[in-house]
């Protein structure tokens, strides 16, 4: 029974050495922005294309930092986020039915961050509120544009028959990502009860050709994840 013990106290001590050194889990959040409607020109009387507003994005990642260089902790997260909207094309074969697509960016941000002061709480145990920054890759699918519903119907924009669109977009904005880079600030409260973390945090990303006509957005994310 004491040789059991000593292996059981053994083992726990090596796990919690292990994730002393960081965390990781799973991240949910939301972006704020606002994508109005537009209708490109089109370049004749006889077409027309107009994408629909939508507003901000859903985020599901997730996370990993490590804490155990002094001073500073590393932190990378990838994330997927997107939304819905609505494409109305029209030409000489007539309007298609409006088609719902999707606007979604693949993204991944390196942080380094810092913690400013750090409290107990009765049951919860300790908190830290952290804030740092750092760097972020994107690839974003781009809204519909006239180019693209030409190659799309192949390069037959005016008589072209538009139910080809929706069989045809989907892969058309796979293979047509945009790439960019971008830089961030983020602050953050972090929760720990034994090895279960809890983050609350506010991010705001500067990069272009992300979000249209949007330079900078910001995103409220919470984490649950494990650590020490």
């Amino acid at each position: 029974m004491k040789k059991f013990t000593h292996l059981f106290l053994i083992a726990t001590l090596c796990s919690s050495s292990i994730f002393a050194i960081g965390g990781l889990g799973l991240q949910f959040g939301q972006s704020s922005f606002s994508v109005a409607e537009s209708s490109p020109e089109t370049g004749s009387p006889y077409v027309s294309l107009t994408n629909g507003s939508f507003d901000g994005a859903y985020v599901f990642g997730g996370y990993l930092y490590i804490d155990a260089i002094p001073f500073i902790d590393l932190e990378v997260d990838a994330n997927l986020r997107g939304n819905l909207y609505d494409i109305n094309f029209e030409n000489f074969a007539g309007p298609m039915d409006p088609l719902e697509f999707g606007w979604a960016s693949a993204d991944i941000y390196y942080t380094l961050r810092k913690k400013v002061f750090g409290f107990s709480i009765p049951v919860l145990g300790g908190a830290k509120i952290h804030a740092g920054g750092g760097m972020n890759t994107h690839t974003t699918t781009p809204v519909a544009s006239i180019d693209m519903i030409e190659e799309l119907l192949g390069g037959n924009l005016e008589s072209g028959d538009p139910s080809d669109l929706a069989s045809n977009l989907a892969d058309y904005l796979d293979d047509n990502g945009i790439d960019a880079t971008g830089f961030h600030i983020q602050a953050g409260l972090q929760f720990k009860l034994l090895m279960l973390d809890t983050f609350i945090n506010y991010r705001y990303t500067i990069v272009k050709d992300v979000v249209p006509d949007v330079s900078g957005f910001g995103s409220m994310n919470l984490r649950i994840g494990f650590g020490i």
